[in-house]
C-alpha cells in the first residue's frame, strides 16, 4: 500500500489534456518590475527588526527574498489601535527607501514611469497598451486571498528590481500620520547577494512554446492592491513644482563661484549678492560669456546688481572678447541707474569700442544724454548724423505704438507705387481684389501652401509714401517678386524667419541690389543705418521690430507719416492671388 492509498478512490485515467497557456523563456524584461516568479523559486532570507516604533504602530521588517538578481523586503506594520479617521494614499504616510553609501537611494515614493505592455486580441493581433508603472521600491499587490491578513497586522512587500550594491546600505523608515520619526536600520547586502546565488531555477532550459499553441487570449483578474497606509508618490506636476523650488532656493544660497547662474540671474541683485557674500570672484571671466559678472548685469540693465559688484571691487573698465566695457551694455540697455553707478565708479565713458561709437556717444543718442553731455571730453554728435536719428526716430514711431507680431511675417515697402499699380504688377485684377481682414482673407489660414499664393495690398502715406505688400510667408523678400513690382522704382522685402534671423532684401529698377541679415548687433563694417535703427539698443521704448519695419522703409526711399494701419497683422488690406511665375 503506497502513501496516499487509503485517502482516495481509484479513478480512471484522465483524458487527453489540451494546453491552454504555455510559460515562455523569461525574457530580457523578467523581473523588471515584478518577482519573476514563474521560473525561479526565491531563496527566505531571515532578518526579524523593528525598523520604525510609535505610540500606536510597529514596522518590522521580517526578511528578504531573493531572486538571481532581485529582491522583495518583508515588512510588517503592528497596530494596537486602528482609527476610523484614516485616509489612505496620504503622502505622509508610511515612506520606506534604501539609502546606499554612495549617496544612491531608491523609495516607495519614486513615483511613476509609463510602461509599454504587450498583448494578443482576440483576433490574433498583437496590440502594445501603455500603462503607469511604479518605480524604484515597488509596492507588490498581495491579492484578494493574502491568508495572513488581521484588524491589526498588515504585510507590506516590497519588491527591488536590482540587488543593492554589495556594500553597506540602510533601511530608512519614516511614517509622520504615525509619530514614526526618520529611523535607519544597518542592511547586510553582502548576506543578500550569497543567498540570491542560491535562488532555484525551476525550469532551465526551457524551450519557447510554438505559436499555434498559444492561445488568441488569455487573462486572469484579481483586484486588491497595496496597503492604503502606504505614502501616496508625488504626480509629475508635484515633482516639478518641489524642484523648481528647490532651485529658486539654490538660487539664492551663498556660494564662492558663479556656476550654475543662469542669463535671467544677472539681473537679480539677491542672486549677484549671495553669491559674493559666499566668496566668489568680482572679476571672474564666466565660461560660456566672455565677459565678467558685471558687463552680464550691465547688459541685462540690473542697476542693484551693478551697483552690487561695484561695491564688492568689480572692475568698471574690463574689456569682454568683444572688447566692450560694462557701460556699453549699460549703454545699449538704455539704464539710467547702471549707467550712474558706473560713471560714477570711473567707467571710461568716451574711448571708441565699435568704429566710431563710445559708450557716451551712443548715450548722446538716447534720453540718458544729459548725465553724459557735461562730462570731460565730451563731444557732439556731428549735425548730419544727429539729423539721421532724428528722422529714423520719427520712422519708427510711424510704425507703431503697440507690440508688433513678426514672427513668420513677410512684407515689403515699395515707393511711389498706389495699390492698383502694385496690384497690376503683381498680376491681378484690381478690381478682383477685395479688402478684408486677415480672419476674412479669401484663402484658408491653416493652409501654409495657400497663404504662400496671397499677399496683402495696402497704401501708405508719406513724402513719400508708397504701399506695403505683406504675407504669411518669406515671398515679399524673394527676388522673383521684387524684380517684378520695382522697375521705375525701389523696393525692400524682410522676412521674420521664425526659425532665426531677420533677412532683408533690396531691389532696384527691376534688379535685386543685396541681401543682408539684420537687426543684428552692428559691428565696424555694419552701415551706419543700422546704428541710427538702433540694432544696438537691447531696451527701447517702441514696440519689437518698429525698427526693422522703419529701416526698411527707409531703405525704399520712404519718408512714411503713419503706416500703424497698414502694419498691423490682421489690419484690413486687398488681398492678392499671385500667379504662378510668382509663386514657390
Amino acid at each position: 500500500m503506497s502513501f496516499f492509498d487509503d485517502l482516495v478512490l481509484p479513478e480512471e485515467p484522465a483524458a487527453e489534456r489540451t494546453a491552454s497557456l504555455r510559460l515562455r523563456p523569461p525574457g530580457e524584461d523578467a523581473g523588471r518590475y515584478t518577482p519573476p516568479v514563474d521560473w525561479f523559486a526565491p531563496v527566505l532570507h531571515s532578518q526579524l527588526d523593528v525598523v520604525g516604533a510609535g505610540a500606536h504602530a510597529r514596522v518590522v521588517m521580517t526578511g528578504w527574498s531573493l531572486w538571481p538578481r532581485a529582491a522583495t523586503l518583508h515588512l510588517s506594520v503592528f497596530r494596537n489601535v486602528r482609527w476610523s479617521s484614516a485616509a489612505a494614499g496620504r503622502q505622509s504616510g508610511l515612506r520606506v527607501g534604501l539609502l546606499f553609501r554612495d549617496g544612491r537611494r531608491v523609495t516607495s515614493l519614486d513615483g511613476t514611469v509609463h510602461r509599454a505592455v504587450e498583448w494578443t486580441r482576440p483576433d490574433g493581433q498583437e496590440a502594445t497598451a501603455m500603462t503607469d508603472q511604479a518605480v524604484g521600491l515597488i509596492p507588490l499587490d498581495p491579492g484578494l486571498h493574502q491568508p495572513r491578513r488581521s484588524l491589526f497586522k498588515t504585510d507590506v512587500d516590497l519588491y527591488l528590481a536590482e540587488l543593492p550594491p554589495p556594500d553597506e546600505a540602510h533601511l530608512v523608515v519614516e511614517w509622520p500620520d504615525e509619530g514614526i520619526d526618520e529611523t535607519r536600520t544597518l542592511i547586510d547586502t553582502a548576506a543578500l547577494h550569497a543567498a540570491a546565488a542560491r535562488a532555484l531555477e525551476v525550469w532551465p532550459g526551457l524551450e519557447p512554446p510554438e505559436p499555434a499553441e498559444q492561445p488568441g487570449s488569455f487573462a486572469t483578474f484579481e483586484v486588491s492592491g497595496p496597503p492604503g497606509f502606504l505614502a501616496r508618490p508625488l504626480t509629475g506636476h508635484q515633482r516639478r513644482t518641489l524642484r523648481r523650488q528647490e532651485e529658486e532656493r539654490l538660487r539664492h544660497v551663498p556660494r564662492a563661484d558663479w556656476a550654475r547662474v543662469s542669463y535671467g540671474d544677472w539681473g537679480d541683485a539677491r542672486v549677484v549678492r549671495a553669491r559674493l557674500d559666499g566668496g566668489a570672484p568680482p572679476n571672474a571671466r564666466i565660461e560660456g560669456h566672455g565677459s565678467t559678472p558685471l558687463h552680464l548685469a550691465a547688459e541685462r540693465g540690473a542697476a542693484e546688481a551693478v551697483a552690487t559688484l561695484l561695491s564688492h571691487g568689480a572692475e568698471p573698465n574690463s574689456y569682454d572678447e568683444d572688447e566692450h566695457t560694462p557701460l556699453w551694455y549699460a549703454a545699449c540697455t538704455v539704464d539710467e541707474g547702471s549707467v550712474r553707478a558706473l560713471i560714477a565708479a570711473g567707467a571710461d565713458v568716451w574711448t571708441p569700442q565699435t568704429g566710431p561709437w563710445s559708450p557716451g556717444r551712443l548715450l548722446l543718442t538716447t534720453p540718458l544724454a544729459p548725465l553724459v553731455a557735461e562730462l570731460p571730453g565730451a563731444l557732439e554728435l556731428p549735425a548730419d548724423e544727429a539729423a539721421a536719428f532724428r528722422e529714423a526716430d520719427a520712422l519708427i514711431a510711424a510704425c507703431g505704438e503697440q507690440e508688433l507680431w513678426t514672427e513668420g511675417l513677410g512684407l515689403c515697402f515699395v515707393r511711389d507705387l498706389g495699390e492698383e499699380e502694385v496690384i497690376h504688377r503683381l498680376g491681378a485684377d484690381p478690381e478682383q481684389c477685395l479688402t478684408a481682414d486677415l480672419e476674412h482673407a479669401p484663402f484658408d489660414l491653416t493652409s501654409y501652401d495657400e497663404a504662400l499664393r496671397h499677399v496683402g495690398v495696402t497704401g501708405v502715406p508719406g513724402a513719400p509714401g508708397g504701399c506695403l505688400i505683406t504675407q504669411e510667408g518669406y515671398l515679399p523678400s524673394d527676388d522673383t517678386l521684387l524684380r517684378a513690382i520695382s522697375p521705375d522704382t525701389t523696393a525692400y522685402g524682410v522676412y521674420f524667419n521664425p526659425k532665426g534671423g531677420t533677412f532683408g532684401t533690396l531691389a532696384h529698377h527691376g534688379e535685386v541690389a543685396a541681401h543682408e541679415e539684420i537687426d543684428l548687433w552692428p559691428d565696424e563694417s555694419a552701415p551706419p543705418a543700422h546704428w541710427h535703427f538702433r540694432f544696438w539698443q537691447r531696451r527701447h521704448a517702441f514696440p519689437h521690430g518698429a525698427n526693422v519695419l522703419a529701416y526698411a522703409a527707409s531703405a525704399a526711399g520712404m519718408r512714411i507719416s503713419d503706416a500703424k494701419e497698414a502694419v498691423a497683422r490682421r489690419a484690413p488690406c486687398r488681398w492678392v492671388e499671385l500667379p504662378s511665375r510668382l509663386q514657390r
